[in-house]
């Protein structure tokens, strides 16, 4: 007697709170473990040559020199300070990231072996959070092929290898975005899982974690307050009402959490950037997605500063030719944001394809260039909203019914999209070397079209380091064609000439420098380094006016009372380190230099006080000590 065959109602999104569980095949089981070892195989595979790179640029900053990420001690104040404490102010309050660093340095001091792996870790687990948040979205939005399984797993994969992501992965310093991108995915995955319990308890737990990965990943960068809207779209289209009305308390339970963190955080606002008017910020905006489509799909040309305004410089043929190509591009933006538009339309009753899409402009909104940020484009703020876009595509690609095409079209397709996902990993792979140490850094941005005043501005501050006055002369020249009032060129040129004994023009162009106290200060204390170079003479009230200009800079403080300990001022110097101690406690140098002082003055017993507050605000204080 043959047994009754029950026939299972489809799942749909009126349904989906008490649909039953599928049962798991031993195929589908083994692809559950697969997928995932797959995953992390590639992203290591083409990412494996970064394990060499050492620190480049803002790495320099957020680990060399940042102060709150030496001591378990100091978690709590990281979270009470912007990023870049010993550098540029910054509107930045990222502080998941900073912690991310402590435990790095607990554990590896400054060997960037372990922050590039740690970096590549956290790439890979916001893959492997999409992968699962993909496969959770199909419950409710399934994919009409039998191959709607392999969806998640080649979205995840191309996310993964795409080298638009390299900036975010290879840079230590852009762990940001993969870090809010896994707490968002694994928030989203929870928040849906959440819809699918019919336990009380399970619902509390999902609803606990989604709102703890949530409020991680907006701690983690800005861009993950996005998931806060992501996660309400998501739940009004499963059409659940009580579930979006819970969503709504959770969202507004992390704004609060957010919100009473960083508005209570230190913070030294930066210059604000010049505002660019209305009527131009379409055009940079269809020019932005131009330039993004071209590296979506032919990422040949990658360097991290990339600009899409137009910069005329006179009538000739290079300037032309540069603003025709950008008015082409514009054009080319336009069409490209029509064609996006009508595949939303066409795919609106299709929600696999259309919600990916939409939440993809949702998304991209916030770094298209309709609103001013430090820059027009930058590759790593695709990092996000690249994930939903290959979630969609790679749902349309799957939806397509190969097998109802003529097999030699099949075959071809799978062929090019085989070679293209192969060139993705091998370009990913190459970029990697890019990154390898400051100079191939700075040097091949500048070559690949990102030549900026700023990075030629680094690359002259690098060579007049390394001591090399003439590249950094020439490096600076090329930055002041381009930015002849840059006052950070100004500066660094200056440096050039106090080098090279121009002590006249050194003077008369730090003069010049009155934009901002933070740069008058800077000002300040190279004109006392001048005067010493040419006299032999300390200018205690030079720079003494430097350390009071502008912001705290403790480069500047360090200068100054190590100048009144050296010409015979041991308790000025200690007075002056005191206020400093008062306003940043964290710092162990200040402890360090405190130490010294009251040694060379006799006072041993407040000497070893100083040395414990030293050591407990750096668990390496002995190994930078021996290192230098």
């Amino acid at each position: 007697m043959l047994a009754e065959t029950t026939v299972e109602a489809p799942v749909t999104s009126a349904n989906l709170h008490i649909a039953p569980e599928r049962p798991v095949t031993a195929h589908r089981g083994r692809w559950a473990i697969l997928a995932p070892l797959l995953l992390l195989l590639a992203t290591f595979a083409v990412y494996a040559p970064a394990l060499r790179n050492g620190f480049v640029w803002d790495d320099q900053a957020l680990v060399l020199r940042d102060p709150l990420i030496r001591s378990w001690r100091l978690i709590g104040e990281g979270f009470q300070h912007f990023l870049f404490t010993d550098a540029a102010a910054s509107d930045f309050y990222r502080p998941l990231q900073r912690l991310s660093y402590t435990l790095d340095y607990a554990g590896f001091f400054v060997g960037p072996v372990g922050y590039h792996l740690v970096s590549i870790l956290w790439h890979a687990a916001a893959g492997l959070a999409l992968y699962f948040f993909a496969g959770e979205f199909l419950r409710s939005s399934p994919v009409d092929s039998p191959l709607r399984h392999a969806v998640p797993f080649f979205a995840a994969l191309l996310w993964l290898i795409h080298p638009m992501q390299s900036a975010a992965v290879i840079y230590v310093a852009g762990r940001a975005d993969p870090m809010a991108a896994a707490f968002g995915f694994g928030g989203l995955f929870l928040g849906l899982r959440m819809l699918r319990s019919d336990r009380r308890r399970q619902m509390w737990i999902f609803g606990i974690g989604t709102g703890f990965c949530l409020l991680a990943s907006a701690l983690s960068k800005e861009i993950g307050l996005i998931f806060l809207l992501v996660w309400p779209i998501l739940l009004l289209a499963q059409k659940t009402r009580r579930a979006t009305l819970g969503a709504i308390g959770i969202v507004a339970a992390v704004l609060v959490a957010y919100l009473s963190l960083r508005l209570t955080a230190e913070h030294i606002p930066p210059p604000t950037p010049p505002r660019m008017p209305l009527i131009e910020r379409p055009i940079i905006a269809a020019r932005a997605v131009a330039e993004y489509a071209g590296l979506l799909i032919f990422p040949w040309r990658l360097h991290m500063e990339r600009d899409v305004e137009t910069r005329p410089s006179g009538f000739a043929t290079a300037s032309l030719n540069a603003a025709s190509w950008r008015e082409l591009q514009t054009l080319l933006g336009f069409v490209v944001i029509a064609a996006v538009i009508f595949a939303l339309w066409r795919s609106r009753k299709r929600p696999a394809i259309f919600l990916p899409l939409f939440l993809t402009i949702v998304c991209y909104l916030p770094v298209s260039g309709l609103v001013t940020l430090n820059a027009t484009v930058a590759e790593h703020w695709l990092y996000l909203p690249s994930a939903f876009l290959f979630l969609a595509a790679a749902a349309a690609l799957i939806s397509s019914r190969f097998s109802g095409w003529r097999s030699w079209i099949s075959k071809i397709t799978v062929l090019c999209l085989t070679t293209w996902l192969l060139f993705l990993g091998g370009r990913t792979f190459v970029r990697t070397f890019d990154w390898k140490n400051q100079r191939t850094f700075l040097t091949r941005t500048i070559a690949d079209g990102g030549d900026s005043a700023r990075m030629l501005i680094n690359l002259g501050g690098f060579e007049l380091g390394a001591g090399h006055v003439a590249a950094a002369r020439q490096a600076l020249e090329r930055a002041l064609a381009k930015e002849p009032g840059n006052p950070l060129a100004q500066l660094n040129f200056a440096a050039v000439e106090i080098r090279e004994r121009k002590f006249a023009d050194a003077r008369a162009r730090l003069k010049k420098i009155v934009e901002s106290p933070e740069m008058r200060a800077r000002a300040e204390e190279s004109l006392a380094v001048l005067e010493n170079r040419e006299t032999g003479q300390v200018n205690l009230m030079r720079l003494r006016l430097a350390a009071r200009l502008g912001p705290p800079n403790w480069s500047i403080e360090q200068r100054y009372i190590k100048a009144l300990a050296d010409l015979g001022y041991p308790d000025r110097a200690i007075t002056e380190l005191k206020t400093c101690l008062v306003l940043a406690p964290y710092r162990s140098e200040s402890w360090l230099m405190m130490q010294r002082l009251l040694l060379k003055i006799g006072r041993p017993n407040e000497a070893a006080i100083a040395w414990r507050e030293a050591e407990d605000a750096d668990v390496h204080l002995r190994d930078r000590l021996t290192s230098r």
